[in-house]
């Protein structure tokens, strides 16, 4: 009976363990090729072409992101935004930099200084 307890008692120890530590297969975040795309852009943002791709690999993320009903990943809304600024889609922006202060509230003041900054005002 002892040892029955026993056993029973160190399953019942290491199993949650166990299955803690299984790992979800499905990720939170849709990412695309959002390494790579950063990455070249990073070192070859000055290049128009290169700077398309990366804006087009963003739209990509945030498009499967929406289709699989997932939170489009931290930071992504925001990067989009910038971009569009830059290539002077400035109303496309503000939409993207108040989805990124709407999805991560956490981002607001942020947000708002960013904005501050090129619109001369909050979102």
């Amino acid at each position: 009976m002892k040892k029955l307890f026993v056993q029973c008692f160190v399953i019942g120890l290491f199993f949650p363990a166990l299955v803690g530590c299984v790992q979800s297969r499905t990720p939170l975040y849709v990412w695309g090729n959002y390494v790579k795309s950063s990455t070249e852009y990073g070192m070859n943002g000055h290049k128009q072409d290169v700077r398309d791709k990366h804006l087009a690999e963003l739209k990509s993320i945030i498009e499967a992101s929406e289709a699989e009903q997932k939170r489009v990943a931290p930071g992504i809304y925001a990067e989009y935004a910038q971009l569009l600024f830059e290539t002077n889609r400035k109303q496309d922006a503000k939409r993207y930099f108040a989805l990124e202060k709407n999805t991560y509230p956490e981002s607001t003041q942020f947000i708002n200084r960013v904005t501050l900054k090129l619109y001369g005002e909050e979102l």
